[in-house]
């Protein structure tokens, strides 16, 4: 018999749809530590001081099930989870396992030493993901608010390409960057990274608005994205023609695998929906992650949507980036109409005027 090769991107994407259609955590997003050796000014995490981190022993106990349960990629973050000391161990232990695993960072912490144990995950290692929030000094430490950062990032990102390392830029767009936030794709172009960006920010998950006093107006925010996506082109105002009845209204209350084939671990060893839904908080260590997956998909299941809920027949729906966490983080519900998620689609589906886009 012939054995077929086959890239590994379409592996993982079938891998994906088979956890989707079977219902199991094929990905898996797992914060190691809230601790941060930065404090920037749009951070979303509001740690709980009166509860414990995981211990190395409780994380590989995790990793076990999560072996067990049929979890293949798992995304390590934090805080900035290489502050734990145990952290290669924890990575070496995700190999031994078999995960395929990604390392989301602000790679201060990374050197050339560093970078070749990260390097040693070999084929096991996906990517490495580092936040770059500006091309200058004095922007990147005003946004990180630790001085000093602007150059370890940066030599970070070059001892892991010397490695070999896949890495990617991240942005996040701010009133700080904004006039260099075209320069950072250009940076990790030169760099030959991937690049990621957002162009909104959310609240704490706390529930605070603190990050959203460096959100860009919607103008220029949409402006950026334009030259970002670099497709020149101007906005079809006509576009809501080619909406077909079954374009209109979300189906489905999540779309991203909550509930389905992604889950959420936070630094305690609580299951959440994802990232910025702490809840429902399932104790992993009290019963186990096979018991948690089970409540969790059973209580999505229950959710009821309520009449007064908008997206399930909006015109928008296609063009908007409103997600049950913006809905969560706002009214601790997942179903309130987020103000500037419609205000985003009304300019990416072009009824918005032509003074508010150009």
């Amino acid at each position: 018999m012939t054995i077929k090769k086959d890239k590994s991107e379409n592996f993982y994407d079938r891998m994906n749809a088979l956890a989707k259609k079977h219902k199991f955590p094929g990905r898996v997003i797992f914060e190691l530590t809230y601790k941060c050796n930065f404090q920037c000014v749009h951070c979303y995490i509001a740690a709980d001081k009166r509860k414990k981190e995981l211990t190395t022993g409780q994380v590989f106990l995790i990793l076990d099930q999560l072996k067990m349960a049929g979890s293949f990629h798992i995304w390590f973050t934090g805080g900035e989870l290489l502050l734990r000391k145990d952290i290669f161990g924890i990575f070496d232990y995700a190999k031994k396992c078999g995960f395929r695993i990604s390392i989301l960072t602000n790679g201060s912490l990374i050197n050339k030493d560093t970078a070749k144990r990260i390097a040693s995950l070999g084929t096991s290692l996906n990517r490495v993901d580092i936040s770059v929030l500006g091309t200058t000094k004095k922007t990147f430490e005003k946004i990180t608010g630790k001085t000093g950062s602007f150059e370890r990032v940066m030599k970070a990102i070059k001892s892991l390409k010397e490695e070999g390392v896949n890495v990617q830029i991240k942005a996040n767009l701010l009133s700080l960057n904004k006039d260099e936030f075209l320069g950072i794709k250009k940076l990790a172009e030169r760099q030959k990274c991937f690049f990621g960006y957002d162009t909104s920010l959310i609240r704490r998950t706390d529930g605070s608005n603190a990050p959203l006093r460096y959100q860009v107006e919607l103008k220029e925010a949409y402006r950026i994205k334009r030259l970002i996506d670099s497709n020149g082109g101007t906005i079809n105002e006509k576009l809501f023609l080619k909406l077909k009845p079954n374009d209109m209204g979300r189906k489905k209350l999540f779309h991203c695998g909550v509930g389905e084939s992604e889950v959420a671990i936070n630094p305690y060893g609580e299951m959440n929906f994802c990232l910025e839904i702490h809840y429902p908080e399932y104790n992993i260590l009290e019963t186990s992650f096979n018991d948690c997956w089970k409540r969790l998909k059973k209580l999505l299941g229950k959710i009821e949507i309520p009449e007064e809920y908008q997206c399930n027949v909006c015109i928008l729906v296609s063009s908007c980036p409103w997600c049950p966490a913006k809905a969560w983080l706002l009214k601790r519900n997942f179903f309130t109409c987020e103000e500037q998620s419609k205000k985003i689609a009304l300019a990416e589906a072009g009824f918005a005027s032509s003074k508010l886009l150009i």
